[in-house]
């Protein structure tokens, strides 16, 4: 089986045959699954819109509701879920229905439970691959909106910092700043010339500080000859 634990997964098995809802229950629950169980369609579909199960497995021909219908349900509740058909009645066109409506496999009865449990078992390795997935999509989209709020909100202290200056200030404000830009950019001082790291959304963060350049610049902060040494740096390959 996965290497997610198989407490993250909740199964249904739905079948009018009282004898294979207790065999697969007890495969199922041996496994380590959470496992619901549904003796026809309607009560499968009732148990589907309150639940979010992770697989489902479903016989084709019963009262009520068929098999189509769940996975049909199924389906628009959650695209995400995976449906495993079972049927006696096999025939071509109800296994390309049920694959077009998204079944991950079909399988015909009699079946040896070696047979099932291996399509279980890819089942649950797509289901845990999905979720994986989505874990790290999550996780890189939060990344890269803290990015994006820190880059603005260092570029917004800085905008500030530099609209506030007064070029008649005698209090040496001005040379503190033109230091800390030279030294930053490693023509002053022994630090390390500045380079933009790797991932931090360089073309953002190169624009911002052409424009803090541009406007220490102006301001007189920094010369002409500094700005294209700054500006040198900037664009250099680390």
């Amino acid at each position: 089986m996965s290497n997610v634990a198989p407490e993250q997964t909740t199964v249904i098995v739905v079948d009018d045959d009282i004898s294979i809802l207790r065999v697969l229950k007890q495969l199922l629950k041996e496994k380590g699954y959470e496992v619901f169980v549904a003796s026809d369609g309607k009560e499968a579909i009732n148990l589907i819109s309150v639940n979010d199960f992770d697989l489902v497995i479903t016989d084709l021909m019963m009262p009520e509701s068929d098999g189509l219908e769940v996975l049909r349900k199924t389906k628009e509740k959650n695209p995400r879920t995976q449906v495993i058909m079972i049927t006696g009645f096999a025939t071509l066109d109800s296994a390309i229905d049920a694959l077009k409506l998204g079944a991950f496999d079909y399988i015909r009865k009699p079946f040896k439970l070696a047979e099932l449990d291996v399509t279980i078992r890819n089942a649950i390795d797509k289901i845990h691959l999905i979720k994986s997935n989505d874990m790290l999509l999550k996780h890189l989209k939060k990344s890269h909106q803290r990015l994006k709020e820190t880059v603005k909100e260092s570029v917004s202290v800085m905008e500030k910092d530099i609209e506030a200056l007064d070029v008649s200030d005698s209090d040496g404000e001005m040379e503190v700043l033109r230091a800390e830009v030279l030294n930053k950019y490693g023509l002053v001082g022994n630090n390390v010339p500045f380079h933009l790291k790797n991932g931090e959304e360089e073309g953002i963060v190169m624009l911002d500080e052409m424009e803090r350049l541009s406007q220490l610049l102006e301001k007189g902060v920094i010369t002409k000859e500094e700005f294209e040494l700054c500006k040198k740096k900037l664009f250099a390959t680390p």
